[in-house]
């Protein structure tokens, strides 16, 4: 029995207590007035039994309903609920430093997809009991196991995480690619510790930041996850932004750029740090907007072109759509010379009206492109179905670029997108072997470091001013 269990078991117990207690205290009440003949008649025994009953009834009624809003576990998974977990977690980081672990199901969709929602309910059970049976062989009787949602579950440990870290590995190493029941499971671990924060909503938020990035601990920050919040919002009311500037080859002058925020010490905030910030808070178009206002100001007479990551969602957004439309009014020297570049996993259904959207971008003086052409299923999807300008690579082309079967494919990618009336798009080119197949392969726009560094705005302008 997991430890999970246990503590389900003890709150029934004590919801058993006030159940019982109170009706064994009316029924001693009820027979003392028997006994002592307070109540002689038949009148008044009708009456008291009918008022004891309604009372018991509508007790036992009202716990009932209580319970089923007091449950502590899972039914599916006996983890405790993301509720209890997160006030037993509120409690125990106001005590001392608690290590929180993220543990995830990595390919839970597919289990469902292949063997059925019951085995893979199934599998997150097997999970449980595993990691609750490994941490106790280990000594740690105690483990707090909660399930926040579909496969992902939070455990925590009294703590620094760095004591824990060879443990992990073990659990991993066991673990992280497993047989159970015929069925294969994937596992994953990230972990932070209430160094970073007290509250437990946040350290969520940086363990997904972690699990989706697979940032090491070498790359923590320089603050807390307050700080790091505080220092995001206050960049992005005074518009501290950096823009950096990255040399695509091709027939006219054109840039990607790469987008950080500055601190209150000058120092930058990179875009795997405050992306999911501003996700969470709702903020993320208020930069793209700011970002898009500030490539607008630099463009000028010159035959240049500069590239903006932009999320689809925010593409997608009205009042962006109407800021991005009426941008050329403020800047007429910015038309025809800003791309908006987007990715996108799902798929969007409302495509209809996302099509007219691209159309009106376009019309208004945008280029659109798309990143990830052969890493997400949504890049073909869109390519055949919006107006795409430019389509750019999935980076595992360009890194597998000199072997024979990858070359095959990107063969056919690039025939397709050029079909589609798209121009194809490869990053990160590191060496001259690399780039002379790029253009064997008939690549339109070549990016990499073995091209052009990154530069600054005061680059490009002595750039200009030397010409």
């Amino acid at each position: 029995m997991t430890y999970t269990e246990q503590k389900e078991r003890e709150h029934r117990f004590a919801l058993a207590l006030r159940m019982g207690l109170p009706i064994f205290f009316l029924s001693s009440v009820t027979l003392f007035a028997l006994f002592s003949q307070t109540y002689t008649s038949l009148a008044s025994l009708i009456v008291l039994s009918i008022s004891l009953l309604g009372i018991m009834i509508y007790f036992i009624f009202y716990l009932i309903y209580q319970s089923a809003h007091e449950t502590i576990t899972d039914p599916t998974t006996y983890a405790f609920t993301s509720e209890y977990f997160f006030k037993l977690g509120s409690k125990a980081l106001l005590k001392n430093t608690q290590t929180v672990m993220m543990i995830s199901v990595e390919n839970l969709w597919s289990i469902n997809e292949r063997y059925g929602i019951k085995n893979g309910d199934k599998a997150l059970q097997n999970t449980v009991k595993k990691l609750d049976r490994f941490f106790r062989d280990k000594g740690y009787d105690k483990l707090p196991i909660g399930r926040y949602k579909g496969g992902d579950f939070l455990a925590f440990l009294p703590g620094e995480k760095e004591q824990y870290r060879v443990l992990i590995e073990l659990f991993l190493s066991k673990y992280e690619n497993h047989i159970d029941n015929e069925i294969e499971i994937r596992v994953g671990i990230v972990m932070v510790d209430s160094r970073l924060s007290n509250n437990m909503e946040l350290l969520t938020s940086r363990l997904y930041e972690l699990h989706n990035d697979r940032l090491t601990a070498e790359k923590e920050e320089f603050y807390s996850i307050n700080e790091l919040e505080h220092e995001i919002l206050e960049a992005l009311e005074h518009k501290r932004i950096s823009i950096g500037f990255w040399p695509v080859c091709c027939d006219d002058d054109m840039f990607d750029t790469s987008v950080k925020l500055i601190d209150s010490e000058g120092r930058l905030i990179h875009q795997s740090r405050y992306i999911p910030v501003l996700n969470r808070l709702n903020k993320m178009r208020f930069l793209e907007s700011d970002v898009l206002e500030k490539i607008g100001a630099l463009c000028n007479e010159k035959n240049q072109n500069i590239v903006l990551t932009i999320s689809p969602v925010t593409l997608r957004n009205p009042h962006f759509f109407e800021h991005a439309l009426t941008l050329f009014e403020r800047y007429p020297k910015a038309r025809n010379k800003i791309t908006l570049l987007f990715e996108e996993r799902e798929y969007c259904h409302q495509l209809e009206r996302f099509s007219q959207q691209i159309a009106h971008y376009r019309k208004a003086g945008y280029k659109i492109a798309l990143d990830r052409l052969g890493g997400y299923q949504t890049t073909l999807l869109y390519l055949k179905e919006l107006e795409i300008d430019i389509v750019r690579f999935d980076s595992l082309y360009s890194r597998n670029i000199k072997k024979a079967g990858y070359q095959n494919i990107i063969q056919g990618l690039n025939l397709s997108a050029h079909l589609c009336g798209a121009k194809t798009w490869m990053s990160m080119i590191e060496d001259s072997n690399s780039d002379q197949l790029c253009q064997s392969l008939k690549i339109n726009y070549r990016q990499g470091n073995y091209l052009g560094k990154i530069l600054t705005l005061d680059d490009i302008t002595k750039k200009e001013t030397n010409i």
